[in-house]
């Protein structure tokens, strides 16, 4: 590794331009976090991200696969890709539901099925269509719901929002400090070059 002062420039130019890139993506993820968590708490029904969407479990009727609390992520998926076995989430008389789906059924050209929580012993009383499924599971993430819920209260929210954008602030106030000695270094050196 060479320590003269361009290839010192170069690597700090190029761990800048790193810096910046994983700012950048980090930025993104928590936008679509943000979507995520507001999908999550259905404020809002038609928000999705890259066709996902987000709901906590409530019951324990999906124990042990999935626990109260626990995040559902969901993704719409056409009717021919859902199987026997799959769980999914449904909306049924005003509630959101994630069963798995026990019994696929044709009746009179359309697709009926039937679902079953995993801790129930019984099957749902109502089989449901395709129009009321809001999507396949594909990922759950344990007890997220918790931190969703914490952060449902405004003012817990803002505070961490306030907090977040203070660690921000001092982030880039030591950057511009760390820039401003290299530059003063830099400056130093050069006059040492010269005399």
């Amino acid at each position: 590794m060479k320590y003269d002062i361009e290839s010192i420039r170069k690597r700090n130019k190029n761990v800048s331009r790193a810096k910046k890139i994983i700012d950048v993506i980090i930025i993104i993820l928590l936008y679509n976090i943000i979507l995520v968590f507001i999908s999550c708490l259905n404020k809002i029904d038609d928000i999705s991200f890259f066709g996902l969407k987000a709901y906590i479990i409530t019951t324990d009727s999906m124990k042990p696969s999935i626990n109260s609390f626990d995040v559902s992520i969901v993704k719409k998926e056409a009717e021919e890709e859902l199987n026997k076995g799959d769980v999914i989430t449904f909306k049924q008389n005003g509630n959101v539901i994630t069963h798995r789906i026990t019994n696929i059924e044709n009746q009179d050209g359309k697709k009926i099925y039937t679902t079953k929580g995993d801790n129930n012993n019984l099957e749902d009383n109502k089989k449901i269509e395709y129009s009321q499924i809001e999507g396949k599971n594909i990922l759950t993430i344990p007890k997220l719901g918790f931190l969703i819920k914490f952060l449902e209260n405004k003012i817990v929210f803002l505070v961490i929002v306030l907090i977040l954008l203070i660690l921000l602030f001092f982030k880039i106030k030591k950057e511009e400090k760390k820039e401003y000695r290299r530059e003063k270094k830099k400056i130093e050196q050069e006059k040492r070059n010269k005399d």
